[in-house]
């Protein structure tokens, strides 16, 4: 798998970055003089601009390597968006994105903003999403849970024998819980869970590729998970300010319809 590689701070970028979102109008023009516009549902662009500053050569290294895997725009990689939330349909979990395993979702309950989206699960068992991600990244889990039994918490795993814990208080009030995983694992799976061994509310699920949870983002059928990203040039810049400190401004393209 070829993908857009992390910083050894476990993040993907450097902050601010830049992000575009283009959409192409198509134009039709009668010989009346008239103007019929509409939108191109084939055609939707998504770019980023990356500034990466004082890069270590380690680092520098695996963003060249990846230029040269891909040829430049040539080839296409995964891009997991910096900050975003890697998740689909992080509220809805009737969704088909979510795989319920022994347990019934009822949504519309209370959340802990006072609105009604969050859900209910009741029985014994989970509910899943899993992504085609590589699960030796760094990643942080999150989501709001509410139970008053024993034994629920948030996990995420790699499918396999990596699994990370965060159980849940049973004391019947919100709270946001969170976990961050580190493995060496050669899976390209990662599992976001909340076991529920028996009735539990929750709201706001978040999966993100960095060291730490942040500000809850909403998604609904696509999250910050991008297959099919290209460099958006042929030349990788190299501003080396001294020895293992490298600079430059990266760009990546993700047009879905063309991938």
């Amino acid at each position: 798998m070829l993908y857009f590689p992390q910083l050894s701070s476990g993040a993907i970028s450097q902050l601010p970055l830049r992000r575009r979102t283009g959409y192409r109008t198509l134009l039709n023009q009668p010989l009346g003089g008239s103007e019929i516009r509409v939108e191109d549902a084939d055609l939707f662009e998504r770019s980023w601009e990356l500034p990466l500053d004082e890069l270590s050569d380690g680092e520098w290294q695996a963003i060249q390597n990846l230029f040269f895997a891909t040829e430049g725009r040539l080839k296409s990689f995964l891009f997991l968006e910096p900050g975003e939330n890697l998740l689909a349909w992080s509220q809805n979990f009737t969704a088909a994105a979510w795989t319920a395993t022994g347990v019934s979702v009822t949504g519309g309950i209370g959340d802990p903003f006072g609105g009604t989206a969050a859900s209910s699960l009741s029985g014994a068992g989970s509910i899943t999403q899993s992504l085609n991600i590589p699960a030796w990244l760094q990643y942080a889990a999150s989501i709001w849970a509410r139970t008053s039994g024993p034994g629920a918490g948030l996990q995420l795993s790699d499918g396999g024998s990596q699994q990370q814990t965060a159980g849940f208080i049973s004391d019947g009030q919100w709270r946001r819980y969170s976990l961050h995983t580190a493995w060496t694992t050669t899976s390209e799976t990662v599992q976001f869970r909340v076991a529920a061994p028996g009735a539990v509310d929750i709201y706001g699920a978040q999966l993100e590729a960095q060291p730490a949870a942040s500000a809850y983002k909403k998604t609904l059928a696509v999250g910050g998970v991008h297959p099919g990203a290209r460099f958006d040039s042929d030349t990788l810049g190299d501003r080396a300010t001294g020895p293992g400190r490298h600079s430059s401004i990266v760009r990546i393209a993700w047009t879905p319809s063309q991938t």
